[in-house]
């Protein structure tokens, strides 16, 4: 390495650990510029992720790739004991292994990945009673645990299975076992009992927890920081002591999304008076503005709101709460209906720290607000899709107190046109992913005098996108990763080679429905290596032969666009609500 590049290899290794651990994928890059580079991001890249493309090759990836940590099986067809048994034999100090979404739960051998810190299970067909001893005496370092909704119903796991389990994991921190509808009040007490040092735990649609071991679970795990839980004020005869919560001295998120909440219960759980930062009352019945106004009185520290769907706000009311919002980072706000401008303006200039909102399908639009706001919002992510009443002036004026949001998503949005977007696009310079799917008042973006160097993701899904479009994006858009076509039937073979020509850095193309020739998939990967998956119009069968070509040249093509790995496509958790 030399000239620019004549650091010393600790501080481009340092480097390559921050790209690991933002995108593993852009390692890729940096390995092609010399062997030194090559050398340093084996050594650093710690995520690997097995798919049927990868096993033929997987012992020679695991040779590799020595400082792996986590592993992820993800669109995986292939043997999966067999391949677990390779990463085990590998000698590699796994701490992270994901095998959600798996038909079977794995064979895990006694000697196999010992010092596993963090499993997912999410999903998995088939989880049984004697899966969950089996985790209990295989990984006893075991710090989190994901076992929530086995792909089977009724769920065959029941109290024995999670008593087993609290009594072998004893160093547990963390555990989710949502929708494992059989477990009763004894699968909490075991885990209260015997997980001493559990922090977080999730037991969504467990329809046969009590009120009463809810609240001796909070009673009883001094080091409990994270609830969630659904279905409160349903069961007859479920309620609290006045001293339920008092004991939650370092509860710090708490979720009763799905419950029915009445001022009673708020008021019992805000004068419990517990560091709550992060309060998620999504789709909730009976809470009312008195409920919640005396809520956020006494919490007013809170840093995460999430109201999605508490049809009964009015921006009236929103504007009385924003006195006790002010360190908010993030609010959701979505299908809150009677919801305006006024209110997200009101939002945007008294939580001057908010990095993130989602407030879809409400009333933004209809409203008539001519006050001048004197702010430049440090947002960074905006969800205000489905709001049919959304238009270009509404839009533009975000645009300009929001300047510095990087992830915008106006979808489903058929009142915005192409003047609203190009404002955007002018004033929001720090854009890197777009979401316009769906906004059918867009019909051509015509001669744009500026590029987006940053604008990494965009989303024009049943747009009338076409290839004179295609060709002003591969303009101004030339640092693209992510492109979704899906339903845009005037887009053909024209416009896709601009972009995949012009856009060097392109991973992921989705061209449902698009009117492209058979022929064009072994030009685009040819034309662009750094074309990784690619979804073909529907109807196209790929031959073996062409499977075989696409995926010599590191590329796999596929039929669900959901199967993509990008980032900007699998949102983390429910509406960023387990983002910090």
């Amino acid at each position: 390495m030399r000239g620019s590049m004549d650091l010393p290899e600790e501080c481009w290794e340092l480097i390559c650990k921050l790209i690991d651990e933002d995108d593993y994928r852009f390692l890729e890059s940096v390995s092609l510029v010399s062997t030194s580079f090559l050398a340093i991001t084996n050594r650093v890249r710690s995520t690997f992720i097995i798919t049927d493309r990868t096993v033929p090759f997987l012992h020679r990836h695991l040779l590799r790739f020595r400082k792996l940590k986590r592993i992820r099986f993800h669109d995986f067809h292939e043997d999966l004991n067999s391949s677990l048994l390779q990463v085990s034999l590998s000698g590699l100090d796994i701490e992270s292994l994901d095998v959600s979404g798996m038909p079977y739960f794995p064979d895990f051998g006694m000697k196999m990945m010992r010092n596993l810190k963090e499993l997912n299970c999410s999903g998995v067909g088939e989880l049984r009673e004697s899966d969950l001893v089996s985790i209990g005496a295989c990984f006893p370092s075991l710090q989190k645990l994901d076992i929530s909704y086995p792909d089977s119903l009724p769920s065959p796991v029941s109290d024995s299975g999670i008593i087993s389990l609290s009594s072998n994991l004893k160093g547990l921190l963390k555990i989710n076992v949502s929708g494992n509808n059989l477990i009763t009040d004894k699968s909490l007490v075991s885990l209260s009992r015997n997980c001493v040092l559990l922090r977080e735990i999730i037991f969504r649609d467990c329809d046969f927890i009590s009120s009463g071991c809810i609240e001796f679970l909070v009673r009883n795990s001094e080091n409990l920081e994270s609830l969630a839980i659904n279905g409160i004020g349903w069961r007859p005869r479920a309620s609290f002591s006045n001293d339920a919560f008092l004991f939650a001295r370092s509860l710090s998120k708490l979720d009763l999304s799905d419950s029915f909440l009445s001022d009673d219960l708020l008021r019992l759980i805000a004068d419990a008076k517990f560091p709550l930062k992060k309060l998620l009352l999504s789709n909730c019945h009976c809470l009312s503005f008195d409920g919640l106004l005396y809520f956020l009185a006494k919490h007013q520290t809170l840093v995460h709101l999430n109201l999605e769907g508490s049809s009964f706000l009015s921006d009236e009311m929103i504007v009385e709460l924003g006195v006790f919002l002010r360190r908010l980072t993030f609010v959701n706000l979505s299908f809150c209906a009677k919801l305006t401008g006024v209110a997200f303006f009101n939002i945007i200039e008294r939580c001057v720290s908010l990095k993130r909102m989602r407030m879809e399908g409400t009333n933004f639009g209809v409203e008539e607000y001519s006050k001048e706001l004197d702010i430049k919002s440090g947002i960074k992510s905006l969800c205000i899709s489905g709001n049919h009443n959304l238009s270009d002036e509404c839009l533009e004026k975000i645009s300009r107190h929001c300047p510095f949001v990087e992830t915008l998503d106006v979808a489903q949005c058929p009142g915005i046109t192409r003047d609203g977007i190009l404002e955007v696009l002018r004033n929001c310079g720090e854009l890197r992913s777009l979401d316009i799917s769906g906004c059918t008042g867009i019909r051509g973006f015509g001669v744009v005098d500026f590029e987006l160097p940053k604008l990494e993701s965009l989303r024009a899904c049943g747009t009338w996108i076409d290839d004179q479009d295609l060709d002003m994006i591969s303009k101004i858009c030339r640092g693209l990763l992510h492109l979704d076509l899906k339903g845009c039937l005037t887009v053909g073979s024209r416009g896709v080679k601009e972009v995949v020509q012009s856009c060097k850095r392109l991973r992921e193309i989705n061209l449902g429905y698009c009117k492209v020739d058979d022929g064009i998939f072994t030009w685009m990967v040819c034309a662009n290596p750094s074309l990784r998956k690619i979804v073909p119009p529907y109807g196209f069968s790929p031959t073996r032969k062409l499977h075989s070509f696409l995926l010599r040249h590191g590329c796999v093509i596929c039929q669900d666009f959901s199967k993509m790995l990008s980032k900007g496509y699998n949102a983390n958790g429910r509406d960023g609500d387990n983002s910090d």
